[in-house]
């Protein structure tokens, strides 16, 4: 059996340093609670920039410049306190993170091993809408798990994990423990139009992962508290009704979807902890392995063989147009 834990904590918004005291505290703690995984959400350090969503781009722009300059590099002295944290604790940790990259951010989470070291760090893919914004994509090839004393162990940013293609790529990797980095869902809450954004529709996500690729699910993710919300709305008064405080939904899932962790109550830091023995991937995968025996290749090739949006259409001849050949005499 092997220890777990998602981190469900409010940030110290857009503030690097203070984040990262708050992150080394979050890591002691689960050393002293013999924790060999712990999983940070999307951004984590410093912060979601959750302005992006309630005003235009450019009305925005204060919050992403405090985002970006609070992002750390991936080598930067940061990281490697969090290392140290790390290597003291006798933990591993999977950081969420903004990265800085020369003069570009990325969306990113890091591994560390329980000897400080950096293990594994990826960009997540495709910024979902107002997040091109903000970060850069990554390249097609992060992707990526690490193997560790206790499973294989990889991650993906929010909604990258409802994308198809990446879940089935990561299941094809061997994941046996993901960590899904999740932002806070205190924004649009029950708003019904946003619901895709709720708690309940991401955790039913997670759980579908956990499910679907017979794996452990970890679901991190942060908290806005009362003294954030100005600086998240700028001072916009009809911003502030889709603000909430709490939002956090920290939880693990088993590889036969059965959530592992009681929840913790959405406004309070707390580390959802969970015990996982391999063994269960075992009987779930007898069932279903959607990387194995239970994978149509052939079926795959076909389905991704075909045009999908409006630049692959605008490549393509237009077969209507072509008709059907003509019969020979």
């Amino acid at each position: 059996m092997t220890k777990v834990a998602a981190v469900q904590a409010a940030p110290v918004w857009l503030d690097a340093k203070g984040t990262l005291d708050k992150t080394i505290a979050l890591i002691e703690e689960a050393g002293k609670k013999d924790v060999k995984l712990l999983a940070f959400g999307e951004v984590w350090l410093p912060g979601y920039p959750f302005s992006i969503w309630l005003v235009p781009p450019m009305a925005s722009m204060e919050v992403v410049m405090r985002h970006r300059m609070n992002a750390i590099a991936a080598d930067g002295p940061e990281m490697k306190a969090i290392g140290e944290a790390a290597k003291k604790a006798g933990t591993y940790v999977m950081l969420g993170y903004a990265e800085r990259d020369k003069a570009s951010i990325y969306c990113s989470q890091a591994l560390l091993d329980d000897r400080g070291e950096r293990v594994m760090n990826r960009r997540k893919l495709k910024p979902t809408h107002m997040e091109r914004t903000v970060w850069g994509e990554g390249p097609a090839t992060d992707l990526k798990v690490t193997e560790t004393p206790f499973g294989t162990v990889g991650g993906l940013c929010c909604w990258e994990n409802i994308q198809p293609i990446n879940r089935q790529g990561m299941y094809q990797l061997g994941e046996q423990i993901h960590v899904a980095g999740w932002p806070c869902f205190g924004m649009f809450k029950d708003i019904r139009e946003a619901y895709a954004l709720s708690a309940e529709a991401n955790l039913n996500e997670s759980r579908s992962y956990a499910f679907e690729g017979g794996c452990f699910v970890l679901t991190p993710g942060s908290i806005i508290t009362e003294d954030m919300i100005d600086d998240i709305t700028m001072g916009n008064e009809a911003a502030r009704p889709m603000v909430s405080t709490g939002g956090g939904a920290a939880a693990v899932f088993g590889p036969d979807g059965y959530r592992l962790t009681d929840p913790i109550d959405e406004h309070t830091d707390g580390l959802a902890i969970a015990d996982i023995d391999l063994g269960m991937i075992e009987g779930a995968k007898v069932f279903a392995d959607p990387a194995g025996h239970y994978n149509r290749p052939d079926v795959a090739g076909i389905v991704l063989g075909r045009s999908s949006g409006p630049a692959a259409a605008a490549s393509e001849p237009d077969q209507a147009a072509q008709g059907e050949p003509e019969a020979q005499a």
